[in-house]
């Protein structure tokens, strides 16, 4: 053989060693990015982990917790012991906000509104999150917006209390945690309306029902 023949033989046969080589490399290459996202997911979930209890500290359920307490909604603007509230994301300028906490360990909530002549809303707040109910003054029979807020077992316990054959004369909702925010909203139509509508707002009544 001639020695064209033989740097022919000897390329043909480093072709298969370079394409193991590089494969080798790829999977090698495939191998360390796997474990460098393993390990970025585990320190991932590892801070997610301790972020856990600051975050639940900053939810606006232990944020608007204490508002309300007494018995009527409370404006958040109006806290003046010291404490920093942060407003809620969707804030509009042209609303009065007020927030009544509960507690439903104790028992039922009732939830008292008086309507006026700005545009009054009402939504329950669960704790974690979410909406469980929305009413507006539309609903509102002879001026007054009432509902009773009650855990599921509560409102069983209602109802079998309730005299055979008569429609209850209240309107149950239900919450699916025991503790949330019941939120008052009152739309100004001109800046001159804040007084009443900070009236209306805290006129909600929040407390034990019967």
């Amino acid at each position: 053989m001639n020695a064209a023949g033989r740097d022919s033989a000897k390329g043909a046969a480093a072709r298969p060693r370079d394409l193991g080589a590089r494969i080798a490399a790829g999977i090698r290459r495939l191998l360390l990015a796997t474990a460098a996202g393993l390990v970025l997911a585990g320190i991932v979930h590892i801070v997610t982990i301790l972020l856990i209890p600051v975050l639940s500290l900053s939810d606006a359920n232990h944020a608007y917790r204490a508002l309300g307490t007494g018995g009527r909604a409370e404006l958040i603007a109006s806290v003046g012991d010291g404490r920093s509230l942060p407003l809620p994301r969707e804030a509009d300028p042209a609303t009065v906000t007020a927030i009544c906490s509960y507690d439903l360990a104790a028992g039922p909530m009732r939830v008292v509104a008086h309507t006026g002549t700005l545009p009054l809303g009402l939504t329950l707040h669960r704790s974690g999150g979410g909406v469980i109910y929305a009413i507006t003054d539309r609903a509102a029979i002879r001026g007054v917006v009432e509902f009773v807020v009650m855990t599921e077992e509560q409102r069983d316990e209602r109802i079998a209390r309730d005299e055979e054959g008569e429609a209850a004369r209240e309107l149950r909702v239900v919450s699916d945690t025991d503790q949330g925010l019941i939120v008052a909203r009152v739309l100004m139509r001109q800046p001159s309306d804040k007084a009443d509508a900070e009236a209306l707002a805290t006129g909600v009544a929040c407390g034990m029902a019967d």
